[in-house]
């Protein structure tokens, strides 16, 4: 969208560390040499990632996660690790929906709301929300090509077991550290939903695959 790469880029997927010495590795313990970001995408590929908001520069990639709406960004997030969503007070179910609707809605951003209008019984506006702008946040582009790719995390990547059968989904799922948290952010030509799997306290996941 503004860093000058395309889904054919390629990075090198090999073993590296953060800036601050942190060794980074992928949550399958392979690598894959020069990989395409669309595969990356499709795989889920830390490295390849990590890499690529390194190579824009993460105060770009920091920008661009304020321009989808995400509130809960600290001023120490401006770190490679925002790319695998390191922030240090993480974020909502709900701002996370809203940024994954503005790449179905072509790049557009649309601020959550609950309601439209509150009235009273004689039927005076109490409450008006109805004036919800929509903003820019990508290109027409980019949004299409960010779902291309989005599509085939369904189809063949880390997304398989979201499948609807001959409905169209595009989404990502994710994981954090330990698997104590499990994500699916997706959309269909109908409906944007995100869900998180995990528990209250922090506890580890017994078990992460899609059948439990």
């Amino acid at each position: 969208d503004a860093g000058g790469l395309t889904l054919a880029s390629v990075q090198d997927d090999a073993p590296m560390t953060y800036a601050d010495g942190t060794p980074l590795r992928n949550v399958d313990g392979n690598y894959r040499g020069f990989t395409p970001l669309r595969e990356a995408i499709t795989d889920s590929i830390n490295v390849v990632t990590v890499k690529t908001l390194t190579q824009i520069g993460t105060g770009l990639g920091y920008e661009y996660v304020q321009n989808f709406g995400i509130t809960t960004l600290a001023s120490g997030d401006n770190t490679q690790s925002l790319a695998l969503g390191g922030i240090t007070n993480g974020v909502t179910n709900l701002e996370l929906t809203a940024a994954f609707a503005t790449i179905a809605n072509s790049g557009y951003y649309n601020e959550p709301i609950f309601y439209t209008q509150v009235l009273d019984h004689d039927g005076n506006v109490l409450l008006d929300n109805t004036s919800n702008e929509s903003r820019q946040v990508l290109k027409e582009t980019t949004a299409w090509l960010l779902t291309s790719a989005m599509k085939d995390v369904v189809t063949k990547g880390t997304g398989t077991l979201i499948s609807l059968g001959d409905m169209p989904v595009a989404g990502k799922t994710g994981t954090t550290s330990d698997y104590k948290d499990i994500w699916f952010s997706g959309y269909t030509p109908y409906y944007t939903c995100t869900i998180w799997g995990g528990y209250d306290n922090n506890d580890d996941l017994p078990t992460v695959d899609g059948d439990t």
